[in-house]
């Protein structure tokens, strides 16, 4: 169960393997149930197999970005919780717009993500 007591199913997005497997280990820890996706595409086609209450979006990937992935994420489910983080910070304020939930500018410490997850499960 994690630190807040309501467990989500996360879909984390992002195209670096590190990152994939640092903020699924420590989000498992904690009691969530956490896939993977290595592009938009592919967390895009997981989107569409599985029901899940937060997406964690890098915005920089190969072929379809975190930006489009989430204009077509919305079109599925438009009340999708998609969290965004990215070290490109000019995306910030298009990426609210269309309505995610929250701008995490990496590089950025672990615990910070782990909270912002937690307040978005209250939002």
């Amino acid at each position: 169960m994690s630190e807040g007591g309501d467990e989500m199913r996360i879909l984390i997005i992002d195209d670096e393997i590190e990152i994939l497997t640092l903020f699924k280990d420590v989000l498992e820890t904690i009691g969530h149930t956490v896939e993977i996706a290595i592009d938009g595409e592919s967390g895009l086609e997981k989107f569409r197999n599985s029901n899940f209450d937060l997406i964690v979006m890098d915005y920089r990937m190969y072929g379809k970005d975190g930006l489009l992935a989430s204009e077509e994420i919305m079109k599925i489910e438009k009340n999708v919780k998609i969290l965004f983080t990215s070290a490109d910070s000019s995306i910030k304020k298009r990426a609210i717009r269309m309505g995610a939930v929250g701008f995490l500018l990496k590089p950025f410490d672990i615990n910070v993500l782990v909270r912002e997850i937690e307040r978005v499960s209250k939002v």
